[in-house]
């Protein structure tokens, strides 16, 4: 008897675990080895991960339905693999590491289209069959291998869209600041369950795409792709938190000097001794977005500092989110 469970992603080791919940090694036996075959019978491809649904031996007494979720849309769509690829109908051959769980479950290395192409996970992944016209499923971008050589193209400004290098010092998991003494109880949570975003010093550490827009308007929009993080930062004016903004995105101003950004976020619409200050720049060879920041708590005088960067590619963008509650 034929069976199939496809899972597009859960086996992108990135040097962390690929859903935001668990370690992979937890759901599935990453000692074992399993090849199966089905089609794919629904695609669902949203954050914060994408689902698949399919059916085994249609049309047989052992006709069977099966579900997955798989990595962020991002992470997918760095690879070249978008839901055009997945269609439903689609005869398909995967393999990969079976569920701890149960027998409905198989995170997924490799998988293998009708048209003889390969999709291939993980960032030493290799091709598994022989003969596949060819392969699809590339880590370039997300290990900082797509580079403008040409300096002339570069941004000449911290205004652009920039990447996080998976694995890189410095880039991927650099900037994650603790909550301890830095904890708030916002007013209005931003989304609910698996949609709730955290708070905005952890989105800045997050490894989604980011773009800093100059609004010609009085405002910078700082914008990270995940949960749909959009920051508003009033241009060159005194800093009086109003306390209108009661989410985690909070109450920022800034202003420019000599080609830098400089942020101050406060909190009153969650009634937050908390402020949060960041630096923004370009580097010396206009490939990185440079980036620091500081969290105090101006009860305690608590305070705690990180730093960052992020890489030019280009063609890079930022996607909507999206976010879906299971």
């Amino acid at each position: 008897m034929k069976s199939l469970f496809l899972v597009l992603g859960l086996s992108i080791c990135l040097a962390t675990p690929v859903t935001a919940h668990h370690a992979r090694a937890n759901i599935f036996d990453t000692e074992a080895d399993i090849v199966i075959e089905g089609v794919i019978s629904s695609l669902d491809y949203r954050n914060p991960h994408i689902q698949v649904g399919f059916t085994v031996d249609e049309g047989t007494p052992y006709e069977k339905q099966y579900w997955t979720e798989s990595g962020s849309v991002a992470q997918l769509t760095s690879m070249g693999i978008t839901k055009e690829l997945l269609a439903v109908g689609t005869p398909v051959r995967v393999a990969g590491h079976p569920s701890r769980a149960d027998d409905n479950g198989i995170s997924m290395n490799n998988v293998l289209l009708p048209s003889g192409q390969e999709m291939v996970f993980g960032l030493g992944g290799t091709p598994r069959w022989s003969g596949v016209s060819s392969r699809i499923g590339s880590t370039d971008r997300l290990i900082g291998r797509v580079i403008e050589e040409d300096f002339s193209k570069r941004p000449t400004t911290i205004f652009s869209v920039w990447n996080t290098i998976y694995g890189a010092q410095g880039s991927h998991h650099a900037f994650e600041l603790g909550r301890g003494a830095f904890g708030i109880q916002y007013a209005e949570p931003r989304g609910i369950g698996d949609c709730q975003s955290k708070d905005v010093w952890t989105e800045m550490g997050s490894p989604y795409p980011i773009q800093i827009i100059d609004n010609h308007d009085g405002t910078i929009t700082v914008h990270v792709e995940e949960f749909d993080t959009i920051r508003s930062v009033y241009m060159d004016i005194d800093h009086n938190d109003p306390g209108t903004v009661k989410n985690n995105l909070g109450y920022s101003t800034g202003f420019m000097e000599d080609g830098k950004l400089f942020v101050t976020t406060t909190f009153e619409g969650s009634n937050s001794p908390i402020e949060f200050n960041e630096m923004f720049q370009l580097s010396e060879d206009h490939n990185r977005l440079e980036y620091t920041g500081r969290l105090s708590n101006t009860e305690t005088g608590d305070s705690v500092d990180g730093a960052r960067w992020w890489e030019y590619q280009p063609n890079a963008f930022v996607q909507p989110y999206d976010c879906h509650e299971r």
